[in-house]
């Protein structure tokens, strides 16, 4: 059993962040623990903690390139046929910024952070909407929930994919960026 986080981070503390939890067997059956909108980082960090989770997937770049607009790991990514906006972009940059206070917080409750950007990984899991990856995951969401909450969801599936050792991952000298595996 696995139990992952998943943040579809917000730059602004005033505007909505998606936090989710998922409960995984070895068998890659899934169950909901939580799922809510956020606002401050200290609600964000008190939800996540409180389920304990081995790792939490953040859909945020976690770090700045050195020297041009991308990251090598977002050339990587392009390059694969998936869509990232460029972390110098003004709020891509203060999303990062908040993305690193977060990370150094969650590292101390001994929470691996992992990047990933739900979006593509709709894509990349061969689904042709959230709706169908949800249903072939057997994930069940009883209530209508935000488009935040959603990515948080597809955040927290990656971060278990992860932690399978079964996720699409890019690597590069400055970054990894995790997607779901071909699902559907």
């Amino acid at each position: 059993m696995v139990v992952c986080g998943g943040i579809d981070l917000a730059a602004k503390s005033y505007r909505p962040t998606g936090v989710a939890i998922i409960k995984s067997t070895s068998d890659l059956h899934f169950e909901l623990l939580h799922v809510s909108e956020e606002y401050s980082d200290e609600e964000i960090v008190t939800t996540l903690v409180r389920y304990n989770p081995v790792a939490v997937a953040i859909d945020s770049p976690l770090a700045l390139p050195k020297k041009r607009r991308l990251r090598e790991v977002d050339y990587a990514v392009i390059k694969a046929g998936f869509r990232v906006l460029p972390p110098v972009w003004g709020s891509m940059m203060e999303l990062t910024m908040r993305a690193q206070r977060l990370i150094k917080v969650l590292e101390n409750y001994g929470v691996e952070i992992i990047e990933t950007h739900p979006r593509s990984s709709i894509k990349s899991s061969n689904c042709s909407t959230l709706h169908d990856l949800f249903n072939t995951v057997k994930l069940n969401i009883s209530r209508r929930i935000s488009q935040h909450e959603a990515d948080s969801i597809v955040a927290s599936l990656v971060c278990v994919y992860y932690k399978c050792g079964k996720a699409l991952v890019f690597k590069a000298s400055d970054g990894e960026i995790a997607l779901l595996p071909r699902i559907c």
